[in-house]
């Protein structure tokens, strides 16, 4: 088996590296996750994955998306919020692979001013948080597990603050 290397870092900033054989690397993800969101108690379930609204979050109609609430973090907002876009994508319209242009027309009707997505999305390439397929007008974003990961934790974060609660 060839060795993995993941790389995580929480909205908390709490930070994970891990380089190794594939079952290591499983194994200290699941202990960091477990560390960072523990299971709520009397043994209901939660802890495994962030709690997100998608209905708070994101509104779906006609095959568009357009978040409910703008993100903080300056000129990464734009980044994070497509990052939370390509997986209300996913999770509510099953389109894992929506073109550049539709995600950045996406991002413009939440409110986030766009010009090209190559480089508004070069950061999240390379950290290793999307794939990016195709050419010109065919590309295409996925977001990998890490980016799935990230996003989960931004929509937490948008949940509560579009809800008024705290995380």
């Amino acid at each position: 088996m060839g060795s993995c290397r993941l790389r995580l870092r929480t909205a908390s900033g709490a930070e994970l590296e891990a380089e190794g054989e594939l079952d290591f690397v499983r194994g200290e993800r699941e202990e960091f996750l477990l560390r960072q969101f523990p299971p709520a108690p009397n043994g209901a379930e939660g802890g495994r994955e962030p709690r997100v609204e998608w209905t708070a979050v994101v509104e779906a109609r006609g095959g568009g998306l357009a978040l409910r609430g703008k993100l903080q973090g300056g000129e990464k907002a734009g980044r994070d919020a497509c990052l939370i876009l390509l997986l209300a994508s996913e999770r509510l319209l099953n389109q894992p692979k929506p073109t550049a242009a539709r995600v950045a027309k996406w991002l413009r009707a939440s409110g986030y001013p766009i010009g090209r997505m190559d480089r508004t999305l070069q950061d999240a390439i390379t950290q290793g948080e999307l794939l990016s397929s195709g050419s010109r007008r065919s590309r295409r974003y996925e977001l990998t597990a890490s980016g799935k990961i990230k996003a989960l934790l931004l929509a937490e974060q948008l949940t509560s603050a579009v809800l008024g609660r705290r995380p």
